[in-house]
């Protein structure tokens, strides 16, 4: 049986879009979809994507600006408040945005074509032009996680060239944000995962991440990626991300506490040992997984 079996059952039940309760990181039943209530800052993201959709751009932009004061390193809430800022016709606010979540995330292809798209509009081309040289690095060195980079290329290079269909186009750009769309994302990283196409993987979580916010499970699973790719930085950054939106994850903790046993911190794997059996007080299977961790007699890494 896989070390992960919560993986291997995402799979099995794609399907039926059912995950197992309590299994490994995810802790609630069902998808992303189904728990954003559970979650404050991810209800929030997803009220103010809602409010974009139906061109209620100063409700997204309030809500967004109040995310973003909650979780100011989530690229995707500066993404959307940039959005809600465009649609306010407010360019220089929408620009600020943009470029923060470039700054928060390189990778962050869209917040980089939009970054020149506003370039554009604002007749600047000559920083346009820097921005697209940039996107176009970054889709050259991003691997699989930044897939689909080309069409990015191509339409800030159409506007560049003078379409202002391409300047103008913003509907396909929330196409993305869309439940359906992120719970599948999801399921197809989660399916990745257990085939150790971990790059893939990063590419389909961050699609979902774009459609739900900062949910914690998807955060867990995006630090759990970047551990096995050795971005032990990264990964941490992300648990601790989950575990501030959900301070009673287990996947996380039990994620958290391996890392910190890979990097040698055996007294942080402790602390955080201790945490999940204040969680588990009868006993749960990521608490007596991270005691194997730490005593050395883990299967996989």
């Amino acid at each position: 049986m896989a070390r992960y079996p919560f993986i291997a059952i995402a799979v099995a039940m794609a399907a039926t879009g059912l995950m197992a309760a309590n299994a490994g990181a995810v802790v609630n039943d069902g998808l992303p979809g189904d728990s954003l209530s559970d979650y404050d800052d991810a209800a929030t993201y997803r009220d103010a994507v809602a409010a974009i959709d139906g061109g209620r751009f100063a409700q997204a932009e309030k809500l967004l600006t109040e995310l973003v004061a909650q979780v100011p390193a989530d690229a995707n809430a500066r993404f959307m408040l940039g959005k809600a800022r465009e649609g306010l016709g407010d360019l220089p606010g929408a620009l600020t945005a943009f470029q923060a979540a470039t700054g928060l995330d390189a990778h962050h292809l869209r917040a980089w074509t939009e970054t020149g798209l506003v370039q554009v509009k604002s007749g600047d081309l000559a920083a346009a032009r820097a921005t697209l040289a940039t996107l176009k690095s970054q889709v050259a060195n991003c691997g699989a996680q930044c897939a689909n980079g080309e069409a990015s290329v191509a339409r800030l290079e159409a506007a560049i060239a003078g379409d202002k269909g391409a300047a103008l186009e913003t509907g396909h750009d929330l196409l993305f944000a869309s439940g359906a769309a992120g719970d599948q994302a999801y399921l197809a990283a989660v399916a990745l995962i257990n085939q150790h196409r971990y790059e893939a993987a990063l590419a389909s979580l961050r699609e979902a991440e774009a459609a739900f916010g900062p949910h914690p499970d998807i955060l867990t699973y995006i630090g759990f990626v970047n551990r096995k790719l050795g971005r032990y930085e990264q990964a941490e950054g992300h648990y601790r991300r989950a575990l501030a939106a959900a301070p009673a994850h287990r996947g996380a903790a039990e994620y958290y506490g391996e890392l910190k046993v890979v990097r040698g911190d055996m007294a942080g794997a402790r602390a955080l040992l201790a945490r999940l059996e204040t969680l588990c007080s009868f006993g749960c299977a990521e608490a007596d997984e991270l005691r194997r961790w730490i005593d050395g007699t883990h299967i996989g890494s």
